[in-house]
C-alpha cells in the first residue's frame, strides 16, 4: 500500500461539521497524530478523538466522515497501534458496548427510531409554532434539529462501518493479537453480515494462539446470535483454558443455552476472573464484568451461590486494574438483589431476604477502601441506610 491513508483529509469540510464539543475542525489534527502514534498530552490521540466524535456513545455529525480514514489507517501496516483504529470504528458503529451487552446489537431498533423521528416532523412543526416567544421557538427548533441529527448519525455511522467489513476482515490474520481481537469484536455487531462473519470467526477461534483474542472471537460468535454455532461454541465449555471456558459460557447464554454447566463456569469467573489482558476487547477486557452481565440475565443470579460469587469478586477488586470488574459486578449485583421499588419497604434488617441480608452485611463490613460505589440508588429505593456508620448500626455491627 503506497497511498497515504489520509489522502483527501483536508477536502472534508470539517469546520462545517459538529462534534460533541463544537466545530470539528480539530479532527484532522487528531487523525494525523493517530497515524504517527503521537500522544496529545497524557492521553492517546484515539481517546481524545473518540471523546469528541462518540462522546459517551453519542455519534456526532463528524464521526461518519472519519470512517474512510480510520479504515485505511487500520489496513496500512505502516500505521502505529492499528488496533486503536479498529477500536474506534467499533465505537462509531455502536457507541458504548456496555449498552448492548450481553444481548448484542439490533440495528433495526435504531432504523425504526430514525423513521419515527422523521415521521414526527409535522408534530414538531406545530409544537415549534406554539412557542411563547422567539427565544423559546429557537430553542425548540434547535432541539428538534439536534434529535434528528443524532438519530441520523447513528444509522449512517453503522452503515459506513458495515460497508468496510469485507476489507477489514483480513485483519483477523494480522501479526498483532490486539488487532486480531479488535477485528473479532468489530464483526460481532453486524448480525446482517453473520453468514459471512461466522465462518471467519470460527476459523479464527480454532487457530488463535492468544487466549484473550480467541475468547473475543467466541463472544463475537455468541453476540451474532445464530443458533447454528452452538455445537462449535459448546465444544469450548470444558476447555482447559479458563478464558475459553468463560467465553463459551457467555456466548451460550446469548444463544439460549443456560444449563448448570454454563452457570457453574460463569459463577466461578465472577468470583475469580482471569487476569485482564489487552487481547480481550469487550468491556475493555473486564472478564468479571462480562460474566456478571450474562449471569444477571439468569434466574440463578439471585441464588446465594451466585450472590456469594459476586461478593467474592468484589472483595478481590481492590486494585486499580480491577475497577472495571468492580463497577460492573456492583451494578449488576445491586440491580438483581434490590430490583425496582419494593411493594412494602422493609422496616428493619430482619425484613430483608437472605440474599439481601448477605449483601448488606458485606457492605457494612467493608472499610472505606472497599466500600462499593454505585449502590446508593438501589439501597435508597429499599429504604436501607447508605451512610457507612448508619448501615453498620442497621445490621447490628456496632
Amino acid at each position: 500500500m503506497t497511498r497515504d491513508p489520509l489522502a483527501g483529509l483536508d477536502d472534508v469540510p470539517w469546520a462545517q461539521l459538529q462534534h460533541s464539543y463544537g466545530k470539528a475542525d480539530d479532527v484532522p489534527g487528531h487523525l494525523r497524530a493517530m497515524q504517527t502514534g503521537d500522544r496529545e498530552g497524557p492521553y492517546p490521540s484515539s481517546a481524545l478523538l473518540a471523546n469528541k466524535i462518540v462522546h459517551q456513545g453519542t455519534r456526532s455529525q463528524a464521526a461518519v466522515h472519519t470512517v474512510p480514514f480510520l479504515v485505511r489507517m487500520a489496513l496500512d501496516p505502516r500505521s502505529v497501534d492499528r488496533h486503536r483504529f479498529v477500536g474506534l470504528l467499533v465505537a462509531i458503529e455502536i457507541g458504548l458496548d456496555n449498552n448492548h451487552l450481553p444481548n448484542g446489537y439490533n440495528p433495526r431498533e435504531d432504523r425504526d427510531y430514525l423513521a419515527r423521528m422523521r415521521g414526527e416532523a409535522d408534530d414538531w412543526a406545530r409544537w415549534i409554532a406554539e412557542a411563547a416567544d422567539d427565544e423559546q421557538r429557537k430553542q425548540r427548533e434547535e432541539g428538534c434539529e439536534q434529535v434528528l441529527i443524532d438519530a441520523e448519525a447513528v444509522v449512517v455511522c453503522y452503515d459506513a462501518v458495515r460497508e468496510a467489513l469485507p476489507a477489514l476482515a483480513v485483519l483477523l490474520t494480522s501479526n498483532s493479537p490486539e488487532l486480531r481481537a479488535e477485528t473479532a469484536n468489530l464483526l460481532a455487531w453486524f448480525p446482517e453480515s453473520a453468514s459471512t462473519s461466522i465462518p471467519l470467526l470460527k476459523a479464527f477461534v480454532a487457530d488463535e494462539a492468544s487466549p484473550g483474542a480467541a475468547a473475543t472471537g467466541l463472544v463475537a460468535l455468541g453476540l451474532l446470535g445464530d443458533p447454528a454455532v452452538v455445537p462449535f461454541v459448546e465444544s469450548y465449555l470444558d476447555s482447559p483454558v479458563v478464558e475459553l471456558r468463560w467465553a463459551s459460557a457467555f456466548a451460550l447464554t446469548r444463544l439460549g443455552i443456560a444449563g448448570q454447566a454454563v452457570v457453574d463456569v460463569l459463577v466461578r469467573v465472577v468470583a475469580r476472573p482471569p487476569e485482564r489482558t489487552a487481547t480481550m476487547s469487550f468491556l475493555s477486557g473486564s472478564y468479571g464484568g462480562l460474566a456478571v452481565t450474562a449471569l444477571a440475565e439468569m434466574p440463578e443470579a439471585t441464588t446465594l451461590r451466585a450472590v456469594d460469587a459476586m461478593l467474592a469478586g468484589l472483595a478481590d477488586c481492590a486494585g486499580g486494574e480491577r475497577q472495571g470488574d468492580r463497577y460492573y459486578i456492583t451494578h449488576m449485583l445491586f440491580t438483581a438483589v434490590f430490583p425496582g421499588e419494593p411493594a412494602e419497604p422493609p422496616q428493619s434488617f430482619g425484613d430483608l431476604s437472605d440474599v439481601q441480608q448477605r449483601v448488606v452485611r458485606f457492605v457494612a463490613d467493608q472499610d472505606d477502601a472497599g466500600w462499593p460505589y454505585h449502590m446508593a440508588d438501589a439501597l435508597n429505593r429499599w429504604k436501607v441506610p447508605t451512610g457507612h456508620s448508619d448501615l453498620r448500626v442497621y445490621v447490628g455491627s456496632v
